[in-house]
């Protein structure tokens, strides 16, 4: 049986640009191997038309809604994200309509729960091994705070909120059980987890990167700008004094006052008025330089220190993934031994009870394989080593499961469509 999956995670501020290239797949992914390059054309928003700017848009909500009387802290949450999906065979068993309408009732569910104005976007994906949704929430509530804490803070929000949203998409015709915290849907959350929080970090760097580029263009600029100073003091140190210029009246009482000088003189004023004209203008340019490069090493001091944070908490999920996966591994070595040694048992007790149990070890061989891994669709059993007996078995439950097969050997078996 198949189950109905949907987890929330919350995101700040310099994590929401992050999650608009991982949604949007602004950039080639080198973290995620499982997003099909030719298949990115099949994801659609069920709330926009085209791309938003999701910092943006973010904004705009809470400029239009946010009735606090305080300033919105910089930590504050300013995205929550639900993922929704279930396993493969389920989507496979799909057709393309009841598919979009699983993900539109998903989308329902929630905004009646949380509210449909707070929902920003519901990016489904289909690019990769199974389709799911990202569907993001701006946390405003009711009376206008921007409190996340309010919607998510009780413990049992959450385990509500899989036991309700099951509850929807069963009365919905969807045969799903409700998500259960096994040890396998926990290795495939922190998968999902973990993937996202590299998507963010391989983000930032390229972003931080970027911005270095711009801080060595900044510099070069000042220190042309230092060049062009030092060489026009240089130049104004050759002008002499006003109090040496050689300078004469004439006029007074009946006529306008005027003056008279050399022409060289007249000359080295203009060149006075000009360099301090141009001295001023460039300090302003130098100040302006100054302030930004300012600016930009305040941000990227910032960025720095939520790149490390991410680094660190991706290490630690991906080491969670390692001791879950090896505690998978030794469950999946004993059960295989188990089955060779009750099918060597089996051997020696007749050929007759020999072909019924092989035919019931196939059948359970390939109900193994379907629950292994539900986003890659690994298998454990081949049916290339299979005996006849198995094979028959083995048959069968592909028949009983919708015949579907995934990575067995493809001898034998049928084209049932594009893997998603």
């Amino acid at each position: 049986m198949s189950f109905a999956i949907i987890r929330m995670q919350k995101f700040k501020a310099p994590d929401v640009k992050g999650m608009q290239i991982h949604n949007y797949r602004e950039k080639e992914s080198h973290t995620n191997p499982d997003i099909d390059q030719d298949k990115i054309g099949l994801n659609y928003d069920l709330l926009n038309d085209s791309k938003i700017e999701f910092s943006e848009a973010i904004q705009k909500e809470i400029d239009e809604r946010y009735e606090g009387q305080k300033a919105i802290r910089k930590d504050a949450v300013r995205l929550c994200e639900f993922v929704v999906t279930s396993d493969r065979d389920f989507f496979d068993k799909l057709s393309p309509q009841d598919e979009k309408r699983f993900f539109e009732e998903s989308l329902s569910f929630l905004q009646e729960r949380y509210g449909k104005e707070n929902m920003l976007y519901s990016i489904v994906h289909k690019d990769e091994k199974t389709p799911h949704m990202h569907v993001g929430m701006v946390p405003i509530t009711e009376d206008g705070k921007l409190a996340a804490k309010q919607f998510f803070g009780k413990k049992t929000e959450l385990q509500q909120l899989q036991t309700k949203f099951h509850e929807h998409v069963t009365e919905k015709g969807f045969n799903l059980e409700r998500g259960v915290s096994s040890d396998r849907k926990h290795i495939e959350t922190q998968r999902l987890k973990a993937l996202t929080a590299k998507e963010q970090v391989k983000a930032l760097e390229n972003e931080l990167k970027q911005k270095q580029e711009e801080k060595q263009v900044l510099n070069k600029s000042i220190k042309d700008t230092s060049t062009r100073l030092s060489e026009l003091k240089k130049s104004l140190d050759k002008v002499p004094n006003f109090d040496d210029l050689q300078i004469k009246t004439k006029g007074g009482l009946f006529r306008s006052e005027t003056v008279e000088m050399p022409s060289r003189d007249f000359e080295n004023i203009k060149v006075l008025a000009q360099g301090s004209e141009s001295l001023r203008e460039e300090n302003k340019i130098y100040k302006s330089h100054n302030l930004d490069l300012m600016g930009e090493n305040a941000n990227l001091k910032q960025q720095l220190a939520i790149v490390e944070k991410d680094r660190e908490k991706f290490k630690r999920e991906r080491d969670e993934l390692r001791k879950e996966n090896q505690k998978l591994e030794k469950k999946l070595s004993r059960t295989e031994k188990l089955l060779e040694k009750v099918h060597d048992l089996y051997k020696k007790a007749g050929l007759a009870h020999l072909q019924s149990f092989e035919k019931v070890l196939g059948y359970a061989k390939h109900q193994i394989n379907k629950t292994l891994d539900v986003f890659k669709g690994d298998e454990l059993f081949a049916r290339k080593g299979l005996s006849e007996n198995e094979v028959e078995g083995f048959n069968t439950s592909i028949r009983n499961s919708g015949g579907i097969v995934r990575n067995s050997s493809q001898e034998q078996e049928k084209d049932h469509g594009p893997e998603m």
